[in-house]
């Protein structure tokens, strides 16, 4: 599934567990040998939801929610369900989304989290000022959605690298 330019590989394990390592994860999400995606989803049963999602990015690691991720699977459970909204449990508590016309589901996620141990950094500081630049892009805010977020405010966002910023970020 694709979500704003995510990718992912959803996998039911709601009858049957599917448990796969960090190495499994990894080699799955490598693009040239593997399916290739951002993250997998794996839904689980839920006793408080219409299914619980579990996150694993494309390098093994997991994380406790993911807004794009939340979406895709959202279409999957109301498709599945027949209906126009889908609670999702996940790592970062429950989700509630809902059908917003024209093919578009809207994840309520809660609200931002901007504390430095729940984005989470490594050490306390300022989140609203992060020490970090990329391609002329300098002082975001950092913002925990589940995943870390660095936000740059920027005049014209259609002007900056995204291809180029994103992997510097991220590594």
């Amino acid at each position: 599934m694709h979500g704003l330019g995510n990718d992912f590989v959803v996998l039911d394990g709601r009858e049957k567990p599917v448990n796969l390592g960090a190495a499994q994860v990894r080699a799955l999400a490598d693009r040239r040998s593997g399916v290739g995606f951002d993250q997998m989803v794996t839904l689980e049963a839920s006793d408080n939801a219409d299914a619980f999602m579990r996150i694993h990015n494309a390098d093994g690691g997991e994380v406790d929610a993911c807004g794009n991720a939340a979406r895709c699977v959202a279409a999957l459970l109301m498709a599945e369900n027949n209906t126009d909204t889908a609670t999702i449990d996940s790592g970062g508590g429950l989700l509630a989304a809902r059908d917003a016309g024209a093919g578009r589901i809207s994840v309520d996620m809660g609200p931002a989290r901007t504390d430095w141990q729940d984005i989470p950094l490594a050490r306390e500081m300022d989140t609203l000022h992060l020490d970090l630049t990329a391609n002329g892009l300098a002082d975001p805010a950092g913002v925990g959605m589940g995943n870390p977020h660095a936000v740059f405010f920027v005049d014209d966002a259609a002007a900056v690298d995204l291809a180029a910023v994103g992997p510097t970020l991220e590594h």
